[in-house]
């Protein structure tokens, strides 16, 4: 048997005759997991993830380990950066820390195979000085300072701090400056050997390219790094650990005032005019407090959450417009739910003069649908609108990517999607609605303007 024929026999087969979609998965020998789907577009994309993220930490570590990891692997050996080299090459280079995950990707139009091995070797090692470690301190300090200074920000955390009593989601993904400022490079060495490693990671590879081209760089990678034989036990997801979270929020109402300093205008010339003041800004959250551990329920019960928000919440539906024309919300607004390692949520939010106006129309809201039910012609549109977002999804180098990735470190294949979308019904939709729109579960938080 030839080379290439050993490689395409590594590679299993997933087909969806409902798409007319197909992608290959194989593993190295090394443990790193390989999915490719071949398309014919002009931008082929990878990503490279580990399941390793915010609330994986251990009662040693300081918060913010992951992302100040994921920062320190731009560095490179030579004292060099990935940014630069990525862009000799024509290629773009990103990276992002979630609650539960580390990924970092890349994407070009051409000299794919020298992005794709760069990746490998960004992704495959850590190469940290003190004074390295000393400088990437302040980066972040500003990062989290930044985050302190912006509203929208602030709303964020103050909800999930209101929604979540124990739950490490609690904290954010930057860490606290404190935290930052005790990471040391002996610290992030020790935490790249315990979490990192290809075989905890999967990469992802979507564009004009083939399964074998892209073993073939793994491979080449690998081989010259002496990186092609598994030396532990395969790892995946990180587990959270055994908490204790209450099944209500933490806290049913918060309310955040910025800080703002003042400046003498000490120019002769008058004033120029002042912008609108800024409204209030405010959001709803809901949380769930049953959330599944087998990754296909958790897949269900998230596609019927994400419905279920839609539904009561999206700009197409009565409770939005019914806002906007009265004047209570404006355009900012949005709605969304999550769910991950312990916790799930969805909320909505925007500015108004009147935050508190808003909480009330949403309390008559549900109180009327739990009396009168849920509109089965909003769930029927919603449902197609998801189906539709799923769909065109294939027509994105990047989204495949990313869904290949994300689904993956769950356990979970590309199409699972279509099997688990046939569940999403009207009853369980409902249902769902009647378990987790109590009062017991609601959190108001409202960020205040500085001087209001």
């Amino acid at each position: 048997m030839s080379r290439e024929s050993d490689r395409r026999s590594a590679f299993s087969l997933h087909e969806s005759a409902v798409l007319d979609e197909r992608y290959y998965e194989a593993v190295h020998p090394s443990g790193l997991r390989i999915l490719v789907c071949p398309k014919k577009m002009t931008t082929a994309y990878a990503a490279i993830g580990v399941g390793y993220g915010s609330i994986h930490r251990e009662a040693d570590e300081p918060s913010g380990l992951a992302h100040f990891l994921e920062h320190k692997m731009f560095e490179r050996r030579d004292g060099g950066d990935w940014d630069s080299r990525f862009n000799e090459i024509g290629s773009d280079v990103n990276a992002y820390t979630t609650y539960d995950r580390t990924a970092y990707e890349c994407s070009c139009t051409d000299r794919f195979r020298e992005a794709l091995s760069a990746l490998l070797e960004l992704a495959g090692g850590l190469h940290v000085t003190k004074a390295s470690v000393e400088r990437e301190k302040g980066i972040i300090a500003e990062e989290i300072r930044m985050g302190l200074d912006d509203p929208w920000e602030r709303l964020n955390a103050g909800m999930i701090r209101s929604l979540y009593a124990v739950h490490p989601i609690r904290e954010e993904i930057c860490g606290t400056e404190e935290d930052v400022a005790s990471v040391t490079p002996r610290l992030l060495r020790r935490v790249f050997g315990k979490r990192y490693g290809f075989d905890r990671m999967v990469l992802c590879v979507s564009g004009d390219v083939t399964p074998e081209a892209v073993w073939d760089t793994v491979d080449g990678y690998l081989s010259s790094a002496g990186l092609t034989a598994r030396h532990r036990p395969k790892g995946g997801s990180l587990p959270v650990g055994d908490l204790e979270e209450p099944s209500g929020v933490y806290r049913a109402r918060t309310e955040i005032t910025m800080s703002g300093t003042e400046e003498d205008d000490q120019t002769p010339e008058p004033p120029a005019p002042k912008p609108p003041a800024p409204k209030p800004l405010f959001s709803i959250g809901v949380k769930d407090p049953c959330v599944p551990t087998d990754p296909h329920e958790v897949m269900r019960r998230d596609l019927c959450m994400s419905v279920l928000t839609d539904m009561l919440f999206s700009c197409s539906e009565d409770f939005y417009n019914d806002l906007f024309e009265s004047g209570l919300v404006t355009a900012e607004t949005s709605c969304g739910s999550w769910m991950g390692g312990g916790f799930s949520f969805c909320t909505f939010s925007g500015e108004s003069d009147d935050p508190d106006a808003v909480y009330a129309a949403f309390l008559s809201m549900t109180d009327r649908l739990h009396r009168e039910g849920l509109s089965r012609e909003a769930f029927d549109r919603c449902r197609r609108t998801q189906y539709a977002d799923y769909v065109t999804g294939f027509d994105s180098t990047e989204s495949i990517g990313t869904g290949l990735l994300n689904n993956a470190l769950e356990g979970l294949g590309l199409y699972d999607v279509l099997t688990a979308s046939a569940d999403v019904t009207y009853e369980r939709v409902s249902a769902l609605f009647e378990e987790i729109f109590r009062p017991s579960q609601y959190a108001f938080v409202v960020v205040h303007p500085a001087g209001i």
